[in-house]
């Protein structure tokens, strides 16, 4: 009942339905325009800081045939651009050069990490238990990140579809936003191997950022695998590793890194995911990828964020809202 007025659910959905198909091919329409070279910035004034948050999430579907109950349940792959502009910030000297103080808090992090690594390694069919640790999760990262620069507004590509013309729907969405005239931009992922290729391609010359958080459960990780007997010298090592990172000191990150990999040796050709040497070895390979996404002071000084959280919380609401088994929007 609104406004003394009755609308059924059934009209509801026709309405929902028929907007959702305005919107999506207007939104193919610009993908076109965008391939064509010819859309254009639907605002006059282009932003002062600006960043497209990239990541993929599971969706769950089931087979939409207009019958009772639920058929043929299933997880499918989605991909989820979060635009966001943010309130211009210069500084010549870095705004928080100390790390948030739950990064050096240890039984925090060792919850955080937990945390993280649970919800990506979650059974397809989720429960309650998993259910509490995603908001846990989201609590923490909401502490975390109070510092992240002020968010202006907020749009989203999500689809289905492949990373192909996943990247056409993002690069359209930036255009449209006039993100490409923008003095700050960036572009922020998990390090996912799709994310860079994509930002590449379609983003040349933009700033990547590598989500610090990821970043940090892979330092822990790794600290905590080369002094597993050795809980105080873990701990103390991992800081030194978060302050560096923090920094933007990846050179002496990866020395430091490089040398404890030297200390335990190279992993065998089949050494579990647990051996030690193994995490090491891919966590300095992880940061060999990610680099030139690591210059965080940098970021902050522009008013850049350095965190992907507002795309994954944003994968979880779209999560929760989809019904039917196809999933294509644009939302403002």
């Amino acid at each position: 009942m609104l406004a003394e007025f009755s609308i059924s659910a059934k009209h509801v959905q026709r309405i929902t339905e028929r907007v959702g198909l305005e919107r999506r091919r207007q939104r193919d329409a610009e993908v076109a325009s965008m391939k064509a070279g010819t859309l254009k910035p639907t605002y006059p004034n282009p932003p002062q800081v600006a960043a497209v948050h990239l990541d993929a999430g599971k969706l769950q579907l089931r087979e939409e045939d207009g019958q009772p109950g639920v058929r043929d349940p299933r997880w499918a792959d989605s991909k989820v651009g979060c635009f966001l502009t943010y309130a211009p910030r210069e500084e010549t000297t870095d705004p928080q050069p100390n790390p948030p103080a739950v990064f050096l808090d240890p039984p925090r992090v060792m919850r955080l990490c937990k945390g993280m690594e649970r919800v990506r390694s979650q059974p397809a069919v989720a429960t309650v238990e998993s259910t509490k640790e995603s908001a846990g999760l989201l609590s923490e990262k909401r502490e975390v990140h109070a510092q992240h620069p002020q968010r202006l507004v907020r749009t989203v590509v999500a689809t289905l579809e492949a990373t192909e013309p996943f990247g056409w729907m993002v690069c359209a969405e930036a255009m449209r936003r006039g993100f490409s005239e923008a003095r700050h931009k960036a572009v922020v992922g998990d390090g996912g191997n799709w994310i860079g290729p994509l930002a590449d391609f379609h983003f040349p010359g933009w700033v990547q950022v590598l989500d610090f958080l990821h970043l940090l459960v892979h330092l822990y990780a790794a600290a905590t695998a080369a002094y597993r007997e050795d809980g105080t010298r873990a701990w103390s090592v991992y800081e030194r590793w978060l302050r560096w990172a923090w920094a933007g000191n990846v050179k002496d990150l990866l020395a430091s890194l490089n040398e404890e990999c030297r200390r335990l040796g190279k992993p065998p050709p089949r050494a579990s995911d647990g051996d030690p040497r193994r995490i090491l070895s891919l966590t300095v390979e992880y940061l060999q990828n990610n680099e030139h996404r690591m210059e965080y002071a940098r970021y902050r000084c522009e008013g850049l964020p350095i965190s992907s959280a507002p795309v994954e919380s944003l994968i979880k609401q779209l999560n929760q809202r989809v019904r039917f088994s196809h999933f294509d929007t644009v939302m403002e």
